[in-house]
């Protein structure tokens, strides 16, 4: 075999083992990443019912009663009854994402939403968007492209 074929094969078989270790590792950081969101949730629903519970408190700070929406964590599709099961930002981004009518880009979509398009929105899109993929809510048709599933 060519010398030049060989190098291009190892490099290949070194960049595939590359790309599969960079995979778990994101996977893994995306578990945990949605671990502290929820943890972060419960939090914020147990001190908004601490709040509303303590005499005067009534409950009555709207920003505190939208952070503390229960079911922020999304189901698995298979294990929901629906997207009313699904938070209302959740179901925004389905609703958008079917409307589109042709997959859509995680900035594309914050574009829809007209939440800005810095990277830290876009990075927060994105991993909204990957949690429904991975969840069965919508299908990543090809890296960062996500549309509804088939």
């Amino acid at each position: 075999m060519d010398p030049i074929l060989e190098r291009i094969n190892a490099r290949r078989a070194q960049l595939a083992e590359q790309a599969e270790l960079l995979g778990k590792q994101l996977a893994e950081v995306e578990d945990e990443l949605a671990r502290v969101a929820a943890a972060g949730q419960v939090v914020t629903q147990l001190l908004a019912e601490d709040e509303a519970a303590e005499p005067g408190g009534g409950g009555s700070d709207p920003a505190t009663a939208a952070v503390a929406e229960p079911g922020r964590v999304v189901p698995y599709r298979k294990d929901a009854s629906g997207p009313a099961d699904l938070s209302a930002e959740y179901q925004r981004v389905l609703q958008e994402v079917a409307e589109a009518g042709a997959p859509l880009r995680c900035k594309q979509m914050c574009e829809r939403l007209g939440i800005g398009t810095e990277p830290r929105k876009v990075e927060a899109m994105r991993a909204r968007m990957k949690r429904l993929a991975d969840r069965g809510w919508l299908r990543e048709q090809s890296p960062g492209l996500f549309t509804m599933p088939g």
